[in-house]
């Protein structure tokens, strides 16, 4: 697992929303013939599943929304993040 930049550092992940966010990044999220769509492992939704408890441990008044939920023109997460996560 490759942690990224420190959390005290503004990323650069999402236009008008850096300053105020943390950007999470996994590899895939294209089909076979490169359109979107949710291609994470059992291992991959473990893994995002527990750095995000992690993070809402140190920040629990965040929401969690999908890079999409932000600007429209993204299809990424590839999905609803904002549902799956909602309980969190």
């Amino acid at each position: 697992i490759h942690r990224g930049r420190p959390l005290e550092k503004i990323g650069a992940h999402c236009l008008n929303h850096n300053r105020h966010s943390i950007g999470i990044c996994y590899e895939g999220g294209l089909d076979a013939a490169s359109f979107p769509a949710d291609t994470r492992t059992l291992e991959q939704k473990a893994s995002l599943l527990a750095l995000l408890r992690e993070l809402k441990r140190i920040f629990p008044r965040a929401l969690i929304v999908g890079h999409h939920d932000l600007n429209p023109a993204k299809a990424c997460p590839c999905f609803d993040a904002e549902r799956e996560y909602r309980g969190l």
